[in-house]
């Protein structure tokens, strides 16, 4: 894995603005609109986690079975080569699965760096919680409420949704909803500069 480095007191705007550059349509999204985009997506998050911490509390595990979503705890690994993957939902039939292994080595790094912080569990299954919310929304959902012109052809338009953007919404919503002193995404920074030293 490698990365830029970043200021460990990075703000969840320059956060989002670093997982948008990884997002593979990022060359057409127009330069003055980058930053609004990270900002829709951060707003979306954290609206998002207003709205279901008053109607279901903070508890991530307690909303997922409140709202039916299956929570599988794997012995498994599904990473591979230099990706690791902490957890994923799966919108039909709806289910999350929290890979512990991987959490529980990513707890051992983030307490050998002094991160204040228990568990990063109940983050990964809020993280995956707002995927299941967006996914509800069908067509609305916030990768295709700003989607960018791949191609054209006269009047016909070929577009792509911005998949970083509901990345972008799910740790601000994780964030939010259990009141992080930080946008989730530092993690991923704070380790990769960790492992440099």
């Amino acid at each position: 894995m490698s990365g830029p480095d970043v200021d460990l007191d990075a703000g969840p705007q320059a956060l989002g603005m670093l997982q948008l550059r990884e997002d593979p349509q990022y060359s057409r999204i127009p330069p003055d609109r980058r930053m609004a985009l990270v900002e829709a997506a951060l707003d979306d998050g954290r609206a998002m986690a207003d709205r279901i911490r008053e109607e279901w509390g903070q508890d991530p595990a307690a909303i997922a079975a409140r709202c039916n979503v299956p929570v599988i705890r794997s012995v498994d690994e599904a990473g591979f080569g230099s990706v690791i993957v902490y957890a994923e939902y799966v919108a039909r039939p709806s289910s999350i699965t929290l890979y512990v292994p991987a959490i529980r080595r990513l707890d051992r790094l983030v307490a050998e760096r002094d991160v204040p912080m228990g568990s990063s569990l109940p983050m990964f299954l809020a993280h995956e919680l707002y995927h299941h919310f967006d996914c509800l929304r069908g067509k609305a959902r916030l990768s295709r409420r700003h989607a960018v012109r791949i191609f054209s052809v006269g009047s016909w338009h070929w577009t792509s949704g911005l998949s970083s953007l509901s990345e972008i919404a799910a740790g601000a919503f994780a964030q939010q909803l259990l009141g992080l002193p930080f946008h989730p995404r530092l993690l991923d920074s704070l380790l990769l500069q960790g492992k440099k030293r």
